[in-house]
């Protein structure tokens, strides 16, 4: 190749960085072969992903064993031959089995200042962290999934760390308190399907936003004034499987007891569902008088997840907007029971401005609802409501139109469910 018509070699470093950081692992070694100046390029890679692209034998169960020495092969020779720095390296292939090497690839990475570690152990047994990893202090991110986490006695903390990400990781309640508690800076925190955490105690001057998914622990919050959102994400046969142990309560009253500061609460899948487990009651002893915006996936057939919908708007004296998801649910749709929510009028709702229900099909139980929230919402400004089907809607619109307001200034706007 002549230098004239060399013109890959002549592309501006930033050019060729952004090139490399397209392509995976193996791809980009492969481009060692296009000029002399590639040849070491992609050494200087600063994010190393390890995932199902780094090999070709796919899920092969024969091929097992030279899938795992491929991949050992490939992340030794990587980091052998790695100059600069390293501000990300993700091992996430589906097909391999957690080995004692990633011990020694944690290793070097505790001498490189690496900035982000994602482990996703998918196969075998649960990874254990070794000791290298706590001593990794210019990490600010950390994603741990199907591993054993022991903290050292030694350990005086992660002080750059600002996202921690849990999923499926066994340890005590006593070291992930101390592991949240020594994170100055965490600004998020993901706990999910952590089994045999039932509480935690959470103590993060900086954090913002606090997600639980799966099993859902007893949270008490300490000192988090920086906190804006918390997401919840319970799976349908946690929400069916766990009451409250007292019979007169609910886990809307017992989730709440100590969750009172937060102007964002989104509860996704079946974690209404979960809440309405038990008593529901007409009020919660502390008044969420942060909550700004409240969003929810509920099912329209269940009373008791509209009371304790209700229950909720009622004690956020500063709630400005809500939103609901339809979801599927199992029970028939309810006639006379829908009345009990009268019971709530006199003192519900007054503070809404915007309301959204999305994926609605027109059924009763959902035109019940809304029209519940148009006749008790007298602050409202707009509520947006986007059908689940593109077709067939002429009617819903009509008999939404048809609906009184306690709003003169209420405006119904409705939106494409072609668009996201």
């Amino acid at each position: 190749m002549t230098k004239e018509s060399d013109n890959i070699s002549q592309l501006p470093d930033h050019i060729t960085d952004q090139i490399l950081s397209c392509l995976s692992i193996k791809d980009a070694v492969k481009t060692s072969i296009l000029s002399t100046k590639w040849r070491y390029k992609w050494s200087s890679l600063p994010e190393l992903v390890f995932d199902d692209q780094c090999t070709s034998v796919g899920g092969v169960p024969s091929l097992q064993p030279s899938l795992d020495a491929n991949l050992v092969k490939t992340i030794d020779t990587v980091l052998l031959l790695h100059t600069g720095p390293i501000q990300k390296f993700q091992l996430s292939h589906t097909g391999f089995s957690a080995t004692s090497d990633i011990d020694r690839w944690i290793l070097h990475l505790s001498r490189v200042s690496v900035k982000a570690i994602v482990l996703h152990i998918r196969k075998g047994q649960k990874y254990r962290i070794p000791i290298s990893l706590f001593n990794c202090q210019e990490l600010n991110f950390l994603k741990l999934c199907n591993c054993v986490v022991k903290i050292p006695s030694t350990f005086e903390g992660l002080k750059n760390l600002q996202i921690l990400h849990f999923k499926s990781v066994e340890l005590s309640p006593d070291m992930l308190e101390a592991l949240i508690s020594r994170c100055p800076l965490l600004k998020k925190l993901v706990l999910v399907n952590l089994k045999g955490i039932w509480r935690v105690n959470i103590k993060a001057r900086n954090l913002k936003s606090l997600r639980l998914r799966g099993a859902i622990p007893d949270v008490t919050l300490g000192d988090v004034d920086c906190l804006q959102w918390v997401m919840i994400n319970a799976y349908d046969d946690f929400a069916n499987r766990h009451g409250p142990s007292d019979a007169t309560m609910s886990n809307l009253h017992k989730f709440f007891r100590n969750l009172p500061r937060t102007p964002g609460l989104k509860l996704e899948k079946y974690s209404l569902k979960y809440l309405a487990v038990g008593n529901v009651p007409q009020t919660l002893p502390n008044a969420l008088v942060h909550l700004t915006c409240l969003i929810t996936s509920i099912d329209f057939n269940s009373v008791e997840e509209i009371l304790t919908v209700i229950c909720l708007i009622k004690r956020s004296p500063q709630l400005r907007e809500v939103r609901f998801k339809a979801r599927a649910g199992e029970q028939p749709a309810l006639g006379t029971e829908a009345n009990s929510w009268e019971d709530h009028q006199s003192s519900c709702c007054q503070q809404v401005r915007v309301a959204s229900l999305i994926d609605i099909s027109g059924g009763q139980p959902e035109l019940r609802f809304i029209k519940f929230l148009l006749s008790h919402l007298p602050g409202l400004q707009k509520m947006r409501i986007k059908p689940k089907y593109r077709t067939g809607n002429d009617k819903l619109f009509r008999e939404l139109l048809r609906f009184p307001r306690s709003s003169a200034q209420a405006e119904l706007i409705f939106l494409d469910p072609a668009n996201p």
